[in-house]
């Protein structure tokens, strides 16, 4: 990572042609949020509880477009397919010229600088409201790092104009993904596979080494699906889906792991500082930092599945149940539980 490479990152985006911005999208909204809120529970504590706690802020901003390239036109290069692609930034512009990687997209490099950007704020960070603050290049950072684990942004032929394979992106990045969350993608928590990464770049381009071969079975799966059904309805969405779900749902639980990793990479890497908790809030059952209609189903589980709560919101306190503060969760602390809740 050098200084030359991070100004280009934050000053470069006037360069790029406004059609680079705009064609190769994402994952849709809900996929990034949907892949970001999974990946907040592969995080140890206390970093999972402080990000679980404003889960909304930072899926939110993963679901936003946060400036330059989301993708690579990784088969642009000849030196990709003979496994000597360059990953250092002044490697890379010395042999092809910062204009032709800009044109192709920078989107690995993004990576790495979100990522060195979140460590040092962190390390920084004094406050609450430093650590508030930070949440937004958080999720600017999970949104690039799931970009690229969609295989239509690691191809010059992205919307598979180049194969009669036109509108495929949106196809099946959107319009199939929202036809299979949140029940078709699920996340499963796999702690053990947050680690620090010795080389944020090298593990971003080693996951481009295996998605980009995707490639071609999204647009077999597309030539199947319109065969059926050209005229994109339902049968056109099952049929690709049956083509493309099972490595979907791989690439789905791949990048959430790779995003808590990044995470988790800044927060080592910053010395482990410890997150500056928002003020306990007594009632605030779900860790969302407010009191509100929202909590009335966790507080009651609270009560009645002390068990079944602490699953379902591991990383709340459930001693935040006992309203008026005498070590018991029972019906006195319901009253003061309601009264709260019509406290404006």
């Amino acid at each position: 990572m050098t200084i030359r490479l991070m100004a280009v990152l934050c000053a470069g985006l006037a360069a790029l042609p406004p059609s680079l911005l705009s064609a190769q999208d994402r994952w849709g909204a809900s996929g990034h949020q949907h892949i970001t809120a999974g990946a907040i529970t592969h995080l140890p504590q206390p970093l999972r509880g402080f990000f679980q706690a404003n889960s909304a802020t930072i899926q939110t901003a993963a679901g936003n477009e946060p400036p330059s390239s989301h993708w690579i036109d990784i088969d642009v290069y000849p030196e990709f397919f003979a496994g000597t692609f360059p990953h250092d930034w002044d490697d890379a512009v010395a042999l092809y010229g910062q204009s032709t990687l800009e044109a192709n997209g920078i989107a690995p490099w993004n990576v790495e600088t979100y990522t060195v950007n979140l460590s040092v704020l962190m390390a920084n960070a004094q406050s609450q409201q430093d650590w508030l603050n930070l949440l937004q290049t958080a999720g600017a950072l999970a949104h690039y790092a799931e970009d690229l684990h969609n295989p239509l942004h690691l191809t010059q032929n992205y919307d598979g104009q180049l194969t009669g394979n036109d509108g495929i992106h949106s196809r099946y990045e959107i319009q199939m993904i929202s036809r299979h969350l949140p029940g078709g993608l699920p996340i499963v928590p796999t702690p053990s596979h947050c680690v620090r990464y010795a080389s944020i770049i090298d593990a971003v381009f080693d996951e481009i080494d295996v998605n980009y071969w995707y490639v071609d079975n999204i647009m077999a799966a597309d030539d199947a699906a319109v065969a059926l059904d050209p005229r994109y309805r339902t049968t056109y969405y099952n049929r690709l889906w049956a083509g493309t779900g099972v490595f979907t749902q791989a690439l789905f639980q791949q990048a959430s792991e790779t995003v808590a990793s990044a995470w988790y990479t800044a927060w080592v890497d910053a010395g482990l500082p410890m997150p500056v908790p928002p003020p306990v809030l007594m009632g605030d059952m779900n860790c969302d930092g407010q009191v509100n209609a929202s909590d009335i189903d966790p507080f009651v589980l609270a009560l009645i599945a002390p068990a079944d709560y602490a699953a379902a919101w591991p990383s709340c306190d459930i001693g935040l149940a006992d309203m008026n503060s005498d070590t018991k969760r029972d019906g006195r602390d319901i009253q003061v539980f309601v009264a709260r809740l019509l406290t404006p």
